[in-house]
C-alpha cells in the first residue's frame, strides 16, 4: 500500500474534539520477565530490590505531581494520589514480600503474581468502571517492575517533545495524560484503554481529544504521519487527502462556533420563553470533575456518586476520609446544593471485596444492592451519613437514598440518620441538623407508590437508567437485548409522569438524574411533562440548557401527553420529531 494512501481506523471516543496534525509515537513496551525461583540466600537481595523499586517509583510519581501547574494540583493531583496510595498499601506490599520470602519468587515475578491475583478478582466483577481500575494498577505494576530492571526504567522525558502533536501510544497512564497536557499535546491515541479508566476520565477533564482501543495503532501510524483525530466519532484517518482535510477543517470551525454560542447560553439564566425557571444541575462521579463544573453556570450538584471512595482499596474509608472529600465539594459549590447519594452498589455496580458480605447474589440486580446493602451493613451506612452531615455544616447538603422500594426502608434509613446525629452530638462535632432527605425513584414499585412515599421525604429524584431496565426487563449492558432499551416506551413515560405529578401534589421537589436528563432529544418532552429540574453529566449541560431557554413549555404540554399515550412506534416517532422541532412562540 502506498504510504500516502488514506487509512481509516475506528476506536473508542473518550474525549471529544477534532485535531489535524502530525503524530509522535511513544511505546512503553512490555516488561520482559519469567517465573523464576530463588534460594534462601537470595531472599534478602530480592527483597531489597523490591523495596528500592517502591522508593524509586514513589519518587517518580511525586516528581510528576510536583511539576503540576497550580491550576491542576487540586483537580487532577488525586489521580496521582491514587497511585501513591496503592504503592503504600500495606496489604499490597506485604503480599509481594511474602511471595519473595515464602514462595521464593524473584522480585519482578513476585509483583506480577500479586497483580494477577488482583486482576483475577477484578475480572469477576460486572461493573465496567471497577473492572477498568485494573488498568491503573497495571501502570503501577509496570513501573515497579521496570524500576527493578534498571535497564528498562521508565523515562518520562520521552514525552517532552510533543507540543502541537498527536501522541500515539500502546497504553496511557494518568501520568502520561498529565505530561501530555502540560506539554500542550493536541490529542491522544492509545491501543488500549476504556471510557472509565482514570486516564480517560482525566483526558475528558483536561479536554484533550482522545481515542482509545485503537488496535495496532503503533503499526498503522508512523512518526510524523499526518492524522485526522475525529474524537466526536472515534475515527482516526491516517494520511488524509486534501478534500478530507478541508472537510474536517470546516467541521472543526463549526464546532468552535457552536462552542462559542453555547458558552453564551451558559451565561444566561435558565428560563424558558414563557418565563418558567428550570433547574439545571450536574452529576458528579469523581471530585476531579469539579474542574468542568466550575466553568458551568449550574444550580448545584443533583447527584454526587460516592462509590469511588470504596473502590481501589482493601479497607473501608473512614468517616474522616469521607468528610475531607465531601467538604471540599461542598465548599467549592459556595452555597449551591450538593445531593450526596449514599453508597449504591450491587447489580452492575459490583460490591468491592473490601466491603463484601455474604454470598454472591445469583441475580445482583434483584439482590442486596443500594439501600438494602446499607441497611444490612449499618456501620458502613452510619459512617457515611455522619460524614455527609458534617460536610453539611459548610453548605447546602442533601442525602439521597438509592434503590428505595418500600416505605419501611425510608423509615429505617431515617432512624439511622437520627442515630448518626445523636452520635455526633455526643462527640460534640459540628454538623448540619437541617440536611434534607430524598429518595431515588428507579424501580416501578417506587414510581407507582411515589405519591405515598413523597409524604415522608423532602425530594424525589428519578433514576431513569435503572427505571427503564426494570420496567422493560432489559439489561442495558447486555448486547443481545439492549436494542430493546427504550426510554420512550409508554410504560416508562407513564411512570415518570406519575412521579412528577406526585411531587406537585405533595409540594416535593422532583428532579431527573438519569441519562435521559442529558440527552437533548428528551428535553422538550420532559419539560412538557412538567419536569422542572434536570441533573446530568457536566458536558451535556450547554446543549440541554440551549434547548430549555429556547422552549415554550405551554406549546409542549399537549404533544407530551400524546407521546405518553401513543403505542404505535411510527406515530410516536412523528410526535417526537414534532415536539423537538416545535417552533418558539413568543
Amino acid at each position: 500500500m502506498n504510504s500516502n494512501t488514506p487509512i481509516i481506523v475506528k476506536g473508542l471516543t473518550v474525549s471529544k474534539g477534532i485535531v489535524i496534525g502530525k503524530c509522535k509515537r511513544y511505546e512503553h513496551g512490555q516488561n520482559d520477565y519469567q517465573k523464576k525461583f530463588i534460594n534462601k540466600k537470595e531472599v534478602k537481595r530480592e527483597t531489597e530490590k523490591f523495596n528500592k523499586s517502591v522508593k524509586v517509583t514513589l519518587k517518580e510519581i511525586y516528581s510528576i505531581k510536583d511539576r503540576l501547574k497550580p491550576s491542576l494540583r487540586n483537580n487532577v493531583g488525586i489521580f496521582l494520589d491514587t497511585h501513591i496510595h496503592l504503592i503504600n498499601d500495606k496489604s499490597f506490599l506485604n503480599n509481594i514480600t511474602k511471595n519473595i520470602e515464602e514462595k521464593y519468587y524473584c522480585a519482578d515475578w513476585a509483583i506480577n503474581d500479586e497483580f494477577q491475583s488482583i486482576k483475577s478478582s477484578f475480572a469477576e466483577m460486572k461493573d465496567t468502571y471497577i473492572k477498568q481500575r485494573i488498568e491503573d494498577i497495571k501502570h503501577i505494576v509496570n513501573l515497579l517492575i521496570k524500576n527493578i530492571k534498571q535497564t528498562t526504567k521508565r523515562k518520562n522525558n520521552i514525552l517532552t517533545d510533543i507540543e502541537n502533536t498527536i501522541l500515539v501510544t500502546d497504553d496511557l497512564s494518568p501520568a502520561d495524560v498529565l505530561v501530555a497536557h502540560q506539554s500542550k499535546c493536541s490529542g491522544l491515541i492509545s491501543e488500549l484503554g476504556g471510557r472509565s479508566s482514570h486516564s480517560s476520565i482525566l483526558s475528558r477533564g483536561l479536554e484533550i481529544p482522545s481515542i482509545v482501543g485503537l488496535k495496532n495503532a503503533l503499526n498503522i501510524i508512523k512518526d510524523q504521519d499526518l492524522v485526522v483525530l475525529d474524537g466526536n466519532n472515534g475515527i482516526v484517518i491516517v494520511n488524509p487527502d486534501i478534500s478530507c482535510i478541508d472537510y474536517y477543517r470546516q467541521i472543526k470551525k463549526e464546532d468552535n462556533n457552536r462552542k462559542i454560542l453555547l458558552s453564551r447560553v451558559m451565561e444566561k439564566k435558565c428560563i424558558t420563553i414563557d418565563k418558567q425557571k428550570i433547574e439545571v444541575m450536574a452529576n458528579l462521579e469523581l471530585p476531579q470533575e469539579m474542574k468542568i463544573i466550575k466553568r458551568k453556570n449550574i444550580d448545584g450538584i443533583g447527584l454526587f456518586r460516592t462509590e469511588y471512595l470504596y473502590t481501589d482499596r482493601t479497607d473501608i474509608p473512614t468517616e474522616a476520609e469521607q468528610v475531607s472529600d465531601y467538604k471540599k465539594i461542598v465548599k467549592n459549590l459556595k452555597g449551591k446544593p450538593v445531593i450526596f447519594r449514599t453508597l449504591d452498589i450491587g447489580s452492575d455496580k459490583e460490591i468491592p471485596e473490601n466491603i463484601q458480605t455474604g454470598s454472591i447474589a445469583r441475580n445482583p440486580a434483584l439482590g442486596l444492592r443500594g439501600i438494602r446493602y446499607s441497611l444490612n451493613n449499618q456501620e458502613i451506612f452510619l459512617n457515611q451519613v455522619k460524614a455527609i452531615l458534617r460536610a453539611g455544616y459548610y453548605g447546602d447538603v442533601k442525602i439521597m437514598l438509592p434503590m428505595i422500594t418500600t416505605l419501611s426502608e425510608i423509615q429505617k434509613a431515617k432512624n439511622l440518620i437520627e442515630l448518626a446525629k445523636s452520635q455526633l452530638k455526643k462527640r460534640k462535632i459540628l454538623f448540619s441538623d437541617k440536611v434534607k432527605i430524598g429518595i431515588m425513584i428507579e424501580v416501578p414499585a417506587s414510581a407507582v407508590l411515589s405519591s405515598r412515599l413523597a409524604e415522608f421525604v423532602d425530594f424525589l429524584s428519578i433514576g431513569t437508567n435503572d427505571l427503564v431496565q426494570y420496567t422493560l426487563a432489559i439489561d442495558r449492558v447486555d448486547d443481545e437485548v439492549n436494542y430493546l432499551y427504550d426510554p420512550f416506551n409508554s410504560a416508562v413515560l407513564t411512570l415518570i409522569q406519575n412521579v412528577i405529578e406526585s411531587g406537585k401534589k405533595h409540594k416535593v421537589d422532583v428532579s431527573l438524574c438519569g441519562e435521559m436528563a442529558g440527552d437533548r432529544q428528551f428535553t422538550k418532552l420532559l419539560l412538557g411533562m412538567g419536569l422542572k429540574s434536570f441533573s446530568m453529566h457536566p458536558s451535556a449541560i450547554p446543549e440541554v440548557k440551549k434547548v430549555i431557554v429556547e422552549s415554550n413549555i405551554k406549546n409542549l404540554i399537549k404533544l407530551a401527553s400524546q407521546i405518553i399515550k401513543c403505542v404505535d412506534n411510527k406515530e410516536k416517532q412523528k410526535l417526537i420529531e414534532r415536539i423537538n422541532n416545535e417552533s418558539i412562540k413568543h
